[in-house]
């Protein structure tokens, strides 16, 4: 909530880490990079990730429906030759790495995979860092910015967190903690696996042994403000609660320690103007950003001004990109006034700007099932011609989660249909919008699934099971969980198929046992 990362140490035995630690490295330096393979190749890293410390920490967290992402990606540091000692300051940015390092040194927030998604405040999406092998501050750790998960960027560090790891700890963050590799002075490289858990079903109470029924500040907060509005109104929510928007004024305590002009203050502003019910200023601010072409990308140019497909973030302009999509303050504000905000985000989602409407759409689906009435507006969203709008009114439906049969004879056009104008490269890995497009989409047949409050069961399966096939593996996987979630025998049937076609055998080390 406050520190946006949990350390955990996972209760299986030290041979199992020592056994992946083992596994990883001979995969990676022996055979190929695997990329989002490598839990097919060292599936021994299910046992980390069912046991119950980290299932339940997830649960916690994500809701005791979430969704292993198909994303995970092995990131190393490799030794370095030779490293200044001003580039061993905990603080510092983009220190020198070891050639060859999968481990970015520069302060970032990751970016959503395979294209962008939104920013939230509220934990739609964590990730999970798993450290094999113990990892002294000399091997390079990850570092962390507690408290940074909220910020629309980073910003000059505080709260870093830099410490030695033991093997076979597991950190659990906000999928937008900033966070940054760290040099390697020993002669060893340094492994850590990277998993994404999705949110699948908006909270309806505690997901973990809760014993407060208000927000206070913790005993182990790490940053030196308070932010009681911002705090307290992401406690509610992830209680399930609907606190009462429209108050007079707060009755939190002042933020403290909060230099006026950073992220902190934003924060403040945000949910005081929430709390205190400003619908109408906040959808005036909102109309207010119209006409300024955010919903277009800034890309970059190479040194001979070629236009590449990677975004220009010098300055971090709000806009969309395809790293992931910070909302305007409005739309934060207005989804946490609740409901008094719907019909004016519903009419919102009429106007002409595009990027007025992305953000409505966010704005609701941060509501959740409370904002089931805007799910007719939100569909018609489906049929913009922009990837941009069509991406965000998916996400919001998936985020609301119910009575969303009027949607899903768009959602299988989506799945099944191509796009000529969406099969652009959007970035230098070569994914296009359509991949997200079909990949959002088929998020909010799961979110329905998962919800359990979507009646066309067997329309979903039929959608899924041909859809099943995608280009895109991405896709492929959540459809296949899918199936199993609708949990009947043709549905069972389809996702076996579809996954025995697909077995790996992890037995088969390289060239010692081939075949």
């Amino acid at each position: 909530m406050t520190n946006g990362f949990v350390r955990l140490t996972p209760d299986v035995p030290p041979e199992v880490h020592r056994d992946i630690d083992g596994l990883l490295r001979f995969a990676c330096e022996e055979e190929t990079w695997y990329g989002n393979n490598i839990l097919a190749r060292v599936p021994k890293m299910h046992q980390v990730l069912d046991c119950p410390v980290v299932r339940g920490a997830v649960t916690s967290l994500a809701g005791p429906d979430y969704h292993l992402h198909p994303h995970r990606a092995v990131h190393t540091s490799t030794p370095a030759a030779s490293v200044a000692p001003a580039a061993l300051d905990p603080t510092v940015n983009a220190p020198p790495m070891g050639k060859g390092s999968m481990a970015g040194s520069g302060w970032h927030q990751d970016a959503q995979s395979p294209l962008s998604r939104a920013r939230h405040h509220v934990p739609r999406y964590l990730i999970g860092f798993y450290f094999p092998h113990e990892t002294p501050v000399a091997m390079g750790p990850t570092r962390v910015q507690a408290g940074s998960h909220l910020h629309a960027h980073p910003v000059e560090p505080r709260g870093v967190v830099l410490d030695a790891i033991p093997a076979g700890t597991f950190f659990l963050l906000h999928f937008d903690m900033v966070h940054a590799g760290f040099p390697n002075t020993t002669d060893r490289t340094r492994y850590m696996v990277k998993f994404v858990f999705a949110r699948t079903g908006h909270p309806t109470s505690p997901a973990w042994n809760n014993t407060e029924a208000a927000w206070r500040r913790p005993a182990g907060c790490i940053p030196e403000y308070d932010l009681p509005e911002t705090w307290s109104w992401l406690w509610d929510w992830m209680c399930g609660a609907r606190p009462a928007r429209g108050r007079p004024a707060p009755p939190h305590a002042a933020a403290k320690g909060v230099d006026p002009g950073g992220q902190a203050a934003r924060l403040e502003r945000i949910y005081a103007r929430a709390a205190r019910g400003e619908v109408e200023g906040l959808a005036d601010d909102l109309a207010a950003s119209a006409g300024r072409g955010r919903h277009e990308r800034m890309l970059a140019r190479d040194e001979t001004g070629r236009v590449l497909p990677r975004d220009d973030i010098r300055g971090y302009p709000l806009r969309w990109n395809e790293r992931a999509v910070v909302m305007e303050d409005a739309a934060y504000g207005l989804a946490a006034c609740g409901g008094p905000a719907i019909p004016v985000l519903r009419a919102l989602l009429g106007r002409e700007d595009p990027w007025v409407r992305i953000n409505a759409a966010f704005a609701l689906g941060e509501m959740g099932p409370a904002a089931v009435e805007a799910v007719p507006a939100v569909t018609a969203l489906l049929g913009d011609p922009r990837q941009q709008v069509v991406r965000q009114a998916l996400d919001a439906l998936g985020a609301i989660g119910r009575d969303l049969d009027a949607a899903l004879p768009a959602i299988e056009r989506l799945l099944t249909d191509s796009n000529p104008a969406w099969q652009e490269a959007q970035v230098m890995r070569g994914w296009v919008a359509e991949d997200q497009v079909r990949l959002n989409a088929a998020f909010v047949l799961l979110n329905a699934v998962s919800n359990g409050r979507q009646t066309d069961l067997e329309t979903i399966e039929g959608i899924a099971g041909a859809a099943l096939g995608d280009g895109s593996g991405y896709v492929s996987a959540v459809l296949a969980e899918t199936l199993v979630r609708i949990g009947t025998p043709t549905a069972h049937a389809r996702a076996i198929r579809y996954l025995s076609e697909r077995r790996w055998d992890e037995t088969l080390m390289g060239r010692r046992k081939a075949y």
